[in-house]
C-alpha cells in the first residue's frame, strides 16, 4: 500500500488535506479532540515516504509524553506503507528544550556534560548559592521578608528575562541589582555547568542569530519544521521557529487558540492568531471534528468560547465525530461544599464498573476514568483547609481511591510526611532517645506498621554522629539518599506490602533528594544538611512541582488536579468543581514580579505573566472539554467558614443556555448497564527507552522501583566521572577531526573539559593533590591511550553520537550511542563503525568478565547495528565496545541472527512491561550490586504475564540469556 493510500484509509478529508499540503507555510487550528497528533505523524510518515532526507524533518512537541504519542503513530504508518521505521531515528521528534539541548551538544561537545536544571533544580540551586550570588540583599523585596519568596521571585525573574530575551544591561539601566543578579547567575551557570530550560533555548538563538561556530553541526539539514501545540510558545521559542524556518523549506504549526493556557508563564497566543498575517501566502486548515466529546459537550463548549471570547478568538464551528450514549451532562448547584463532593464521590462510586464503549471495544469504567478539576486544588479556605480537602475526603468515605495527581502537596501522605519528619529529628544534636521513641510510637508506626525501632535508633545515631561532627575535624561527604535508604530499611518496607501510589509517594520523596544531590557540590557540612531540611520543609512543601506524567505510570485512580495540568489529556467522565463567582474565573491579578516595568512592558500588554479574563475563559474551555461522556460541572453557595454567600459562576450560567444541560442532581444516565472494569492503556504504560529496558532484563522488580516509582539509586562518590571522560573523547573527535592530536594537545583538550561537579577541588592542587586532581590525571592518561592506540580513528573519520529508534511492540524504543563515520574527502559517508566508549575495564579477558555485563553492553551495540542501515543508508560495518579504563575495543557480534535476537529481548521485555509482570528475578551476585536491596524482600517470583522465554543474546566468544534468566537463584531457574 503507498502513503497517499494509508493517509487516506487513517485520516479524515480534512486531516488529509493537513498532512499532504505542501505550502511552505501551514497554520492547522485543530479543536480539542480533532486528532492534530496523528495529522502531525501522518504528515512526517508522508515525508519520508517522499524520500525526504530523516535527518531534515524536525518536530516540536509540547511534552516528551506527546513526542512519544506521535513517534508511534508515525512507526505505525510508516510499517502500513511498508516503509523501515527505524529510519526515524535520524530525524528529532520532542521538545524544544530537549532539541536546544542536542544542538548545543553538536555545536559543543562540553555542552553533554551539562546538567539540566528544571524549575525545582533552579531553586535549589539559588538555595546552594544563595550568600554566593548576593541573594541575601534581595529579601527586603520579598514578602514579608521571606527567605523562599527571595528565591521564587529571583527563579522567576531569571526564567521570564530569557523568556522574553530581554537584554541584560537593559535590565540594568533601569535596576542595576537586578541586572546585575542575572549577570552572576548566568555566569554561575556555565562556570558550573549547569544549564535550565529557558537558558538552552536562549543559548541556541543567539548561537543562530549570530551564526556561532558549529551552528551548523546542529541544525544545517534543516528541511521540515513543525510546531504542535502553537499556541503555547513564548517569545523566545517564536524566535528560534522563526530563526529554524529561515533555514527550512516548510514551517507546520498546529495548536488552538482556544486552549492558550500558559500567558502566565509567557505564552503569546498572538502567535497563532496572527499567523496569516506574518506569513500572508500561507495555507490555513481547520480541524474541525471532535472524535473525543459527545454533541452537546462540543456544542456547548464553543458556544462558551463563542460569546465569552468574540472576536479575540478565530472561529471554528466543531462538530461531533459521533454522540455515544449513554452521556451526561449536567451544571449544578448546591447548598455547600460537603453536598457538593458528595455528591461526586457518589456519582463516581454509581458510574464504577458501567459499561463503556472505548472505540468499539466495551469495558467497565475503573478510577482512572474519572478526573475533578479545580482552578486551584492547594489553595487554603477560610478554615486553613486545602481547596480538595472536601472532595479528597469524600472520596475516601466511599472508599474510592484517588491520586494528587498535579496540586496535592508532597507529603500529603503520611509516609512521605514521616521521611520528612524523621530527617528533621537530625538537625539538632544532641538527639534524646525519648524523643525518638515518641516519633516511634506516634508518627513512624502509623504509617509504617513494620518498622524496627532499634534499626532506626542505629541509623540516627550513625547519621547523627556524621551530621555533627565537631568544628575543625575533618569534613565528611554526607549522601542524603543513602539516608533515605537507611530509613527506609528501619521501617521494613521490605515487608509491607505498600499500594502503588504509596510506592510513588515515597519515589517522589526520593526525587527531591535526587535533586538536592544533583545541585550540591557536596552536603558535608550541619549548616548544608540544615539547607536541606529548610527546602524539605519550604520551598517542597509549596512550590515542587510534582508532575511525574512523563516519567512515571499513573494509578489506577480518580484524578484531582489542576486544569492546567490536564492539558492534553482526556477522562470519559469529568467533573469541573469548585465554580463560583470569584474563583473561577479567578479575580484578575497584575504583574508582581521583580523585573523593571519599563523592560515587561510588551508582555504585560499582552497579558503574560498575569491572570486576565481572556486566560480565565480558555483555561474554562480547556477543562470542560477533557470530558469524553460525562461532565459536571459544580459549585456551592455555602464555603467552608466563609463570612459570604457566594455566588454561581458567570460560566456555569453560560453554559445553561444548552438544551441539553440537566440542572437538577438527582437520576442516573440513560442506559447504564455493568460491564466487568478494565482500565484503559495510556500512553505512560509504554516504555520509551533503551535504559528502562536494560533494568526489566536484569531483573522486572528493580524496574518498578526504578521506573514505576521513581526510586533513585544513591549517588556514587565519583558521579560524572565517566560522563566527563566521555566527552573529553568526543572533545578531541569535534577539534581534530582529520588527524590524530599531539600527546600536548590531548592534555590541554582533558585539561579544559574535565568537569566533576561533587568532587572539591583542592586548595594546593600543586603539593596536595585531592581527589580532583587524581581523576583528572587519570582522564589524561586514558586519553593519550586512546589516541595513541586508535589514531586511526581519527583520520577522515567522525565520531558522533547517534540517537536509534526501534518499533518494538506499539512503542518506540529510544537510545543513543558512538559511532564513528568514515568519510570521502566530500564528507560522505562511506562506512559506519560502532564504537560504545564506557568508561571501564576489561583486565585480561574482557569478555568473560563477571563484572561487565555483556548482556547489556551487547544488546545496545545490536540495536543501533539494526537502525544504521535506515539511519545511514548502509549497514554498519563493526560493532564494538571499547573499554577506556584499560584501552581494548572488545567487538560485538552484529549478524543478523544476533541482531534478531537481541530485538526478541526487547519484544518481550515490553510485553512484560505492558503486563505490569514486576518479579523479583534474586541472585547473590545480582542483589548485592542492586541499588535497592535494602527495601526488596528479594523472594523468587515466576512471570505471570510473559509465559515464553526470550532467546539467547549473542555475546563476544559466547551466548548468553538476559539476567533476569541467566542471573536468577530459585525454584523455576528456568524461568
Amino acid at each position: 500500500m503507498n502513503i497517499d493510500q494509508v493517509l487516506r484509509n487513517e485520516l479524515t478529508p480534512q486531516q488529509y488535506a493537513a498532512a499532504v499540503d505542501p505550502a511552505l507555510e501551514v497554520l492547522c487550528l485543530a479543536c480539542a479532540g480533532s486528532g492534530k497528533s496523528r495529522t502531525l505523524a501522518y504528515r512526517i510518515a508522508r515525508l519520508l515516504a517522499e524520500d525526504e532526507p530523516p535527518e531534515g524533518i524536525v518536530a516540536f512537541t509540547f511534552t516528551e509524553k506527546a513526542a512519544e504519542s506521535i513517534k508511534r503513530r508515525v512507526s505505525q504508518a510508516l510499517t502500513t506503507a511498508g516503509l523501515d521505521p527505524t529510519v526515524m531515528g535520524a530525524m528529532y521528534i520532542g521538545t524544544i528544550h530537549a532539541y536546544c539541548q542536542h544542538v548545543l551538544g553538536d555545536m559543543d561537545a562540553t555542552y553533554r556534560q551539562y546538567d539540566v536544571l528544571d524549575e525545582n533544580r533552579l531553586k535549589l540551586y539559588l538555595i546552594s548559592r544563595f550568600y554566593q550570588l548576593g541573594l541575601q540583599s534581595f529579601r527586603t523585596r520579598a514578602r514579608s521578608n521571606s527567605y523562599f519568596d527571595t528565591i521564587k521571585q529571583v527563579s522567576d525573574a531569571w526564567k521570564t528575562a530569557n523568556d522574553e530575551l530581554l537584554d541584560f544591561n537593559a535590565v540594568a539601566a533601569e535596576d542595576q541589582d537586578i541586572g546585575d543578579l542575572l549577570t552572576r547567575i548566568q555566569n554561575g551557570l556555565r562556570t558550573d555547568q549547569y544549564i535550565d530550560f529557558s537558558l538552552m533555548i536562549r543559548d541556541v538563538v543567539e548561537a543562530v542569530r549570530s551564526n556561532a561556530p558549529g551552528v551548523e553541526n546542529g541544525i544545517g539539514r534543516l528541511r521540515h519544521l513543525m510546531v504542535d501545540e502553537y499556541q503555547d510558545v513564548n517569545p523566545c521559542q517564536e524566535e528560534l521557529i522563526r530563526l529554524l524556518h529561515r533555514r527550512s523549506q516548510t514551517l507546520f504549526v498546529v495548536g488552538d487558540d482556544d486552549q492558550s493556557i500558559y500567558a502566565w508563564r509567557g505564552a503569546d497566543v498572538s502567535n497563532i492568531l496572527d499567523f496569516r498575517r506574518r506569513y500572508t501566502g500561507c495555507s490555513v486548515h481547520t480541524l474541525s471534528q471532535n472524535f473525543r466529546s459527545t454533541e452537546p459537550i462540543v456544542q456547548a463548549s464553543d458556544a462558551f468560547a463563542a460569546a465569552m471570547l468574540g472576536p479575540s478568538r478565530i472561529p471554528k464551528s466543531p462538530t461531533a465525530s459521533a454522540n455515544r450514549t449513554p452521556q451526561d451532562f449536567r451544571v449544578l448547584w448546591f447548598p455547600d461544599r460537603a453536598a457538593e463532593a458528595d455528591w461526586v464521590a457518589g456519582r463516581i462510586r454509581d458510574l464504577l464498573g458501567t459499561a463503556y464503549d472505548d472505540n468499539g471495544g466495551v469495558r467497565g469504567l475503573t478510577p482512572a476514568d474519572f478526573a475533578v478539576l479545580m482552578r486551584s486544588t492547594r489553595q487554603a479556605e477560610q478554615d486553613d483547609t486545602p481547596r480538595h480537602a472536601a472532595f479528597t475526603a469524600a472520596l475516601e468515605r466511599f472508599g474510592i481511591p484517588f491520586s494528587l495527581e498535579a496540586g496535592g502537596g508532597p507529603f500529603d501522605r503520611p509516609q512521605t510526611a514521616v521521611l520528612r519528619s524523621t530527617f528533621e529529628l537530625l538537625r539538632n544534636t544532641p538527639l534524646d532517645r525519648n524523643t525518638v521513641q515518641q516519633h516511634f510510637n506516634t508518627q513512624v508506626l502509623p504509617a509504617y506498621p513494620d518498622a524496627d525501632f532499634n534499626l532506626l535508633v542505629r541509623v540516627l545515631t550513625d547519621w547523627s554522629r556524621r551530621i555533627h561532627r565537631p568544628r575543625g575535624s575533618t569534613r565528611i561527604r554526607l549522601y542524603p539518599q543513602q539516608l533515605v535508604y537507611d530509613l527506609l530499611e528501619a521501617f521494613n518496607i521490605a515487608r509491607t506490602n505498600f499500594s502503588d501510589d504509596v510506592m510513588r509517594d515515597i519515589g517522589l520523596f526520593s526525587r527531591m533528594i535526587l535533586d538536592v544531590e544533583t545541585v550540591y557540590m557536596s552536603v558535608d557540612s550541619r549548616q548544608r544538611f540544615s539547607d536541606v531540611l529548610n527546602f524539605l520543609q519550604n520551598a517542597a512543601e509549596t512550590g515542587y512541582d510534582m508532575s511525574t506524567d512523563d516519567v512515571l505510570q499513573r494509578p489506577d485512580a480518580v484524578t484531582i488536579s489542576t486544569v492546567h495540568k490536564m492539558k492534553g489529556l482526556e477522562f470519559p467522565c469529568v467533573f469541573v468543581a469548585d465554580v463560583e463567582a470569584h474563583r473561577f474565573p479567578k479575580k484578575r491579578s497584575r504583574y508582581s514580579g521583580w523585573l523593571p516595568a519599563g523592560v515587561m512592558t510588551a508582555a504585560i500588554n499582552r497579558g503574560a505573566y498575569q491572570s486576565t479574563p481572556d486566560e480565565e475563559i480558555r483555561l474554562f474551555y480547556t477543562a470542560a472539554t477533557r470530558a469524553e461522556r460525562y461532565l459536571h460541572i459544580s459549585g456551592a453557595q455555602s464555603l467552608p467558614q466563609a463570612k459570604r454567600a457566594a455566588r454561581q459562576s458567570p460560566y456555569a450560567l453560560q453554559l445553561v443556555t444548552h438544551p441539553a444541560v440537566v440542572q437538577n442532581a438527582a437520576g442516573l444516565p440513560v442506559g447504564l448497564v455493568p460491564a466487568a472494569p478494565r482500565r484503559r492503556v495510556e500512553d505512560a504504560d509504554y516504555p520509551t527507552s533503551f535504559t528502562e529496558i536494560r533494568y526489566y532484563l536484569q531483573c522486572p522488580r528493580s524496574y518498578q522501583f526504578r521506573e514505576r516509582y521513581g526510586l533513585n539509586p544513591v549517588v556514587p562518590e565519583m558521579f560524572g566521572y565517566g560522563r566527563t571522560v566521555h566527552t573529553s573523547i568526543q572533545k578531541l573527535h569535534e577539534l581534530h577531526p582529520d588527524t590524530p592530536p599531539a600527546e600536548n594537545q590531548v592534555e590541554q583538550v582533558v585539561l579544559d573539559t574535565f568537569h566533576l561537579k561533587h568532587v572539591p577541588q583542592s586548595g594546593d592542587p600543586v603539593n596536595r593533590p585531592g581527589a580532583y586532581e587524581n581523576s583528572r590525571n587519570r582522564a589524561v592518561e586514558i586519553s593519550k591511550d586512546y589516541v595513541a592506540s586508535f589514531g586511526e580513528d581519527f583520520e577522515r573519520e567522525r565520531q558522533v553520537e547517534a540517537v536509534f529508534e526501534i518499533p518494538a511492540s506499539n512503542c518506540v524504543i529510544s537510545g543513543s550511542i558512538d559511532l564513528l563515520l568514515h568519510e570521502d574527502e566530500e564528507g560522505n559517508i562511506l562506512q559506519a563503525e560502532i564504537i560504545d566508549f564506557k568508561t571501564m575495564e576489561g583486565g585480561e579477558t574482557p569478555g568473560e568478565n563477571d563484572d561487565l555485563d555483556w548482556t547489556e553492553l551487547a544488546l545496545q551495540v545490536q540495536l543501533y547495528a539494526r537502525a544504521a542501515d535506515q539511519v545511514l543508508g548502509q549497514n554498519a560495518r563493526t560493532g564494538s565496545v571499547h573499554l577506556l579504563k584499560d584501552n581494548q575495543r572488545v567487538d560485538v557480534p552484529i549478524t543478523q541472527e544476533a541482531v534478531d535476537a537481541a530485538l526478541a529481548n526487547i519484544e518481550w521485555a515490553v510485553t512484560g512491561i505492558l503486563g505490569s509482570d514486576f518479579p523479583m528475578r534474586p541472585h547473590p551476585e545480582k542483589c548485592e550490586k542492586c541499588d535497592f536491596r535494602t527495601i526488596c524482600p528479594g523472594m523468587p517470583q515466576s512471570f505471570s504475564v510473559v509465559t515464553t522465554v526470550p532467546p539467547e543474546l549473542q555475546l563476544p566468544g559466547r551466548r548468553e540469556m538476559a539476567r533476569a534468566f541467566s542471573l536468577y537463584q530459585g525454584p523455576d531457574d528456568a524461568g
